[in-house]
């Protein structure tokens, strides 16, 4: 069965990068791009500090990677697509023949 996987999605990983005045700030360092679908899975008002913020969970869906490739995505890395960002939050194999993962996700809201 073939898929219609329009969208190209960055895949960037987080590192600390040193600040120059003993701390660290986190930046993302980009490992390839993957073509993907992506669909919404669910939304809330999740309650913060700051009031109630808007969660969008999306579920991803492209061609496998093998789980000791580095263009793997793991919960942590970020899939960017222009200004969105989708935070991994997990990655499971779709079908049985191993040809695709879905990656569940959650949009990352900037203040």
């Amino acid at each position: 069965m073939a898929r219609h996987l329009p969208r190209r999605l960055v895949h960037e990983v987080p590192l600390r990068v040193e600040d120059g005045a003993g701390g660290w700030v986190q930046s993302w360092e980009a490992r390839g791009a993957h073509w993907c679908e992506v669909r919404m899975r669910s939304g809330d008002l999740k309650a913060t500090e700051f009031g109630r913020t808007p969660r969008l969970g999306v579920r991803i869906l492209t061609h496998a990677v093998p789980q000791d490739h580095v263009a793997r995505p793991w919960p942590g890395h970020r899939l960017t697509d222009g200004l969105r960002r989708y935070i991994v939050d997990a990655v499971q194999e779709s079908d049985a023949g191993g040809r695709f993962m879905t990656i569940l996700a959650a949009e990352e809201v900037t203040q």
